[in-house]
């Protein structure tokens, strides 16, 4: 049976570079959540929101979204798959913390959680123009983080399955688990 991953961790932390690095070693399906729910959005012929919007707008409602978007794509491939993802948003009235629920409707093996330095973190928002993401100060993020990881073990715990901690491009305990 394929594998079935999330790796969480906060915006600019690195998971899709990190996932990218997976992907040259084991083919796998990369499911981000934003993609998913827009795709979700335009499958109902809805207009996709933006990022930011995502972020800001009806979270928890958007994960029903994100949920149906995900299902579908993993009943259409034999492939391992990541779910890239957050345990908490930094919403626009403050944290928004993602229910286990949530995750416990996408059938996963184990729960990753990338960590990165907070330093690296702001720079990396900082230098990408692509996406609209909050600036926030280097301890808002260290403690952004801390709050989120410490929600992802809750969710692992709540779902009966491993969590594992993975600090800023390190692949191999990743490789392990999915190939």
């Amino acid at each position: 049976m394929k594998k079935r991953i999330a790796i969480l961790g906060l915006s600019g932390v690195g998971k899709s570079t990190l996932i990218g690095k997976i992907r040259e070693t084991v083919p796998l399906l990369h499911l981000q959540a934003s993609a998913l729910i827009k795709a979700e959005q335009a499958h109902r012929e809805r207009s996709p929101d933006s990022s930011e919007a995502l972020r800001t707008g009806a979270v928890i409602d958007n994960q029903l979204l994100m949920i149906a978007a995900y299902r579908r794509e993993a009943a259409a491939t034999d492939l391992p798959i990541v779910f890239d993802g957050h345990s908490i948003i930094d919403g626009r009235d403050g944290l928004i913390e993602i229910p286990a629920s949530v995750f416990a409707e996408l059938e996963l093996d184990a729960i990753f959680y990338m960590a990165a330095d907070p330093h690296v973190i702001a720079e990396r928002r900082r230098a990408d123009v692509g996406r609209e993401r909050p600036h926030r100060d280097v301890a808002t993020l260290e403690q952004h983080q801390h709050l989120a990881e410490a929600k992802a073990r809750c969710i692992a715990q709540d779902l009966g399955r491993p969590f594992i901690f993975i600090a800023d491009g390190e692949v191999s305990s990743v490789l392990d688990f999915v190939s």
